[in-house]
């Protein structure tokens, strides 16, 4: 039988524009917790406000990077995971409501998982590093605090690999290839655009997409966005918030090529001994594309 330890790592630090560095514990590794607690100010606080506190989160153990994501990425990878967007609480417009936004940084699909989690390692190997704005454009008396949960005694077999890369901008609609990486299992692709339809404009940044293995199509030949928009039901509720300011889907910029769609690794993308596997973007918008590479390492 597993057991496991849940332990605080900071606690009611105040925030400060820092790149806040945290040794991580030794025992496997589930998830990170992150929270940011304030009063707001005046109107109710939005998502999207909260998270431009955090602006970068890095996990690496011995300088290889096992989690590099933007504080938006990581919204979509929570929501892609444990199908929900991050947790706010008292999503009302009162001046001065204390308010906290969670964010859960992890190391396998499922918390808890004693056989896809981060394996154990040795004192000063495995590191977290925060990249933060102090909070306080909507927000008073911001607070961080900083958790974890081992999974004492696990063995695992597997953990979770993720890494946003930033795609230039092609310097021109149409076609735009990029490569992905091989030699590991690939969860899901996290696409996030600039442009998502919005007042008087149905344009998406990336229109289509599709999946290139040693330039054969693989899995998605053709994907629209407005389809990909279409799949999140599987992964979230079309709406998960109703307070005016929160009205979208959250998160409301971003959809998934999804390689394991039935949470039992039928049909995970695998790379291994593949010459290229490449994403192909129809690009609607001359921009830069935001795309986190889920993927899923042996031990």
């Amino acid at each position: 039988m597993s057991r496991f330890l849940r332990s605080s790592l900071v606690s009611n630090r105040t925030s400060a524009t820092e790149v806040l560095k945290i040794d991580l514990p030794v025992n496997p590794l589930s998830h990170i917790i992150i929270t940011l607690d304030g009063y707001q100010m005046t109107d109710e606080t939005t998502l999207a406000e909260f998270l431009a506190f955090v602006n970068e989160i890095e996990v690496s153990h011995r300088g290889t990077t096992i989690i590099d994501l933007q504080s938006e990425d990581l919204a979509g990878l929570m929501t892609y995971l444990y199908r929900s967007g991050p947790v706010t609480t008292q999503c009302i417009t009162t001046d001065n409501l204390a308010r906290t936004l969670g964010l859960i940084i992890p190391f396998g699909r499922k918390p808890y998982d004693p056989s896809e989690c981060f394996p154990g390692s040795k004192k000063g190997e495995l590191t977290l590093s925060l990249d933060l704005t102090a909070l306080g454009t909507s927000i008073d008396n911001g607070l961080l605090n900083v958790e974890t949960v081992e999974i004492l005694d696990a063995t695992p077999s597997h953990y979770l690999k993720s890494v946003m890369q930033t795609i230039s901008a092609p310097g021109a609609t149409g076609d735009n290839d990029f490569d992905l990486p091989i030699g590991n299992d690939i969860v899901a692709l996290n696409i996030r655009m600039t442009t998502f339809p919005g007042a008087s404009s149905s344009a998406y940044g990336v229109e289509t997409a599709k999946i290139l293995v040693d330039n054969v199509e693989h899995g998605y030949a053709s994907a629209r966005d407005e389809a990909l928009v279409t799949d999140m039901i599987f992964r979230m509720a079309a709406k998960i918030t109703n307070m005016l300011l929160q009205a979208d889907i959250i998160p409301d910029n971003t959809v998934w090529l999804d390689f394991d769609p039935l949470s039992n690794n039928e049909y995970l993308l695998q790379t291994a001994g593949k010459s290229s596997v490449k994403a192909r973007f129809n690009m609607g918008v001359d921009e830069a594309t935001y795309v986190t590479v889920i993927e899923r390492v042996s031990v």
